[in-house]
């Protein structure tokens, strides 16, 4: 009972500490038991409008098109990504993302969104190409490319 009692600890603490490192940012809206809940049975994640996490809606930056692009690719390189391809007339790219722990990879693709001439928004979609739930994985490489792009734009 003794083993039993300490594997489910550890393995509850090991998930606990991928959900931090990946900041899932779970005390804040819509609250730990939704962002659990998200985390442990999807392995997808993306931007969007509406999304209910603050941390995945659909960034907006006073920046061209094409400026925004060239960001985000540097971004993405400065990651480590690995670039799977990339469209320059259509502001796409695609990437490749390894875990450092178990190296799993998961696949990011990213589209800059023209609003006018002097302001853009960035669709990013980032899924696991194993399992069911990601541990914030994706959540976390959405992230990470955004504040790459912050860093240099100078937004945060």
């Amino acid at each position: 009972m003794k083993i039993f009692i300490f594997i489910v600890l550890f393995v509850v603490g090991l998930i606990w500490a991928t959900l931090l490192k990946n900041d899932a940012h779970l005390f804040q809206p819509p609250g730990v038991s939704q962002r659990l809940k998200v985390f442990l049975t999807t392995n997808v994640a993306e931007t969007r409008d509406k999304h209910p996490f603050s941390e995945l809606k659909t960034p907006v930056y006073t920046l061209s098109p094409t400026d925004l692009y060239q960001k985000m690719l540097q971004s993405a390189i400065n990651l480590d990504w690995q670039v799977v391809e990339n469209d320059d007339d259509k502001l796409t790219a695609s990437f490749i993302v390894q875990s450092v722990a178990f190296a799993f990879k998961d696949d990011v693709t990213v589209r800059v969104n023209a609003m006018n001439d002097t302001q853009s928004s960035l669709y990013v979609h980032s899924q696991s190409r194993l399992g069911r739930a990601d541990f914030a994985a994706n959540s976390a490489h959405i992230q990470a490319l955004l504040k790459g792009i912050n860093k240099q734009t100078g937004s945060f």
